[in-house]
C-alpha cells in the first residue's frame, strides 16, 4: 500500500499543497501508533556472546517493549576548548572533542502470567549487571533502519528504575546507560564486538587492500601482526600506512615465536601478545616495538586504502574494523 503521493515537479502551487497536505496526514494503524516487535534492539555481553532481544516476545511468553532511547538518535555533547585571543576580541579556533555519550532506555515488559515476573526482572538484571565491573561491559546494539545494527559500548550509569504497573506483572523500567566511546559502530554478526577484518599479506615486501567505512565519522582500527614478526632491515623498518589521511605506523621491534604484535589506535597502545593455538595466554607492553613518533590510524568515512610496505617474506597484518556514526 502506498502512504504518499508522487509528483514529478513541484512548480505549481496545487503540486505544493498536495505533498504538504500528505505529509500532514497520519497514517493508518499500525504503521506509527501500533506496536511492531520487530525485535530491533538488544543487550549484549560479549563475553557469553548471548543477548536480551527487545521489542519482542520472548520463550515464556512476556512481552518486552522500548518506548524510547534517549540520547541515541541526537548528536552527544562537545566539548569546545577556549584559547582567548590575548588582547583581541574573541577566541583562537580550535578542534573540540565529542563527550561520552548519555543514553536512558525507557520500556515496559508485559506477562501473562503474574509468576512470569520473576524471571523476567531477572533475565534483565543479569544483562545490566555485567556492566558494572567486567571489563567487557555490554553493548547496545540498535537496527535503525531495519538491516544495519549500530552498537554502543556502554555501562550502567545510575541506579536502574523498575516500577510495577498492574497486577497482571507489567514493569516500566527506565536505565541510564553511559558509552565513554560516543561513536555508534556497525556491528556485524559472527564477532563478540562486532568487527569486521580484512588480512592483507606481503607481496614483495609490499601490499595494498582498500577498506571502507560506510559512516559519517573517523573511526579507530585494531592492527594485529603475524605471528613471530620479523624487521627484514632496519634501516627500511616495515610501515603501515593509510594513504587517505597520510597516516603510518612504523614497526621496530619483533616478535617472538607464537607471538603477535597488536596495536589499539583508539587506546593508542601497543600489545605483544602470546598465543597458544588460537588462545591469548598472556599480554604484555610492547609499545617498544613500535616508533616513538606514531600516527595512530584512523578509517575516514568512504574508502580508505592500507599499504603496507618492508615487510618480511610472508608477514601480514589484519585490520579489525567498524563503521561509524556519531548522530
Amino acid at each position: 500500500m502506498t502512504f504518499y503521493d508522487s509528483v514529478a515537479d513541484q512548480d505549481t502551487q496545487a503540486d505544493e499543497n498536495k505533498v504538504v497536505n500528505t505529509a500532514l496526514t497520519p497514517l493508518q494503524t499500525p504503521f506509527l501508533s501500533g506496536l511492531k516487535l520487530e525485535g530491533n534492539i538488544q543487550l549484549w555481553n560479549p563475553s557469553t556472546e548471548t543477548g536480551l532481544t527487545l521489542n519482542t516476545i520472548d520463550s515464556n511468553d512476556v512481552v518486552w517493549v522500548v518506548t524510547d532511547i534517549d540520547g541515541w538518535w541526537t548528536l552527544p555533547e562537545n566539548e569546545l576548548p577556549d584559547l582567548p585571543r590575548g588582547w583581541g576580541d574573541g577566541s583562537y579556533d580550535a578542534v573540540g572533542r565529542w563527550a561520552n555519550r548519555l543514553i536512558t532506555l525507557n520500556g515496559s515488559f508485559l506477562p501473562q502470567d503474574p509468576d512470569d515476573v520473576a524471571t523476567a526482572r531477572n533475565t534483565l538484571m543479569s544483562y545490566l549487571s555485567p556492566m558494572v565491573k567486567t571489563t567487557t561491559a555490554g553493548y547496545l546494539i540498535v537496527t535503525e533502519d531495519g538491516t544495519t545494527k549500530k552498537a554502543a559500548k556502554v555501562r550502567l550509569s545510575g541506579a536502574p528504575q523498575i516500577t510495577s504497573v498492574n497486577a497482571r506483572g507489567r514493569h516500566d523500567f527506565s536505565i541510564g546507560l553511559k558509552a565513554v566511546d560516543p561513536i555508534k559502530y556497525e556491528f556485524v554478526d559472527g564477532d563478540p564486538d562486532g568487527y569486521e577484518n580484512t588480512t592483507i599479506t606481503e607481496s614483495s615486501g609490499s601490499a595494498t587492500a582498500t577498506i571502507t567505512n560506510n559512516g559519517n565519522v573517523a573511526v579507530p582500527i585494531i592492527i594485529e601482526t603475524s605471528a613471530q614478526f620479523t624487521i627484514p632491515d632496519s634501516n627500511n623498518p616495515p610501515t603501515i600506512t593509510n594513504t587517505t589521511s597520510d597516516q603510518t605506523i612504523t614497526i621496530v621491534g619483533a616478535t617472538a615465536a607464537n607471538h603477535k604484535l597488536e596495536i589499539d589506535t583508539y587506546n593508542r597502545e601497543a600489545l605483544d601478545v602470546t598465543y597458544s593455538g588460537s588462545t591469548v595466554t598472556n599480554v604484555a607492553n610492547g609499545r617498544s616495538k613500535v616508533a616513538v613518533l606514531v600516527d595512530w590510524i584512523y578509517l575516514e568515512p568512504g574508502d580508505n586504502t592500507i599499504d603496507i610496505a618492508e615487510f618480511p617474506t610472508g608477514g601480514s597484518v589484519t585490520i579489525y574494523y567498524r563503521s561509524g556514526w556519531i548522530g
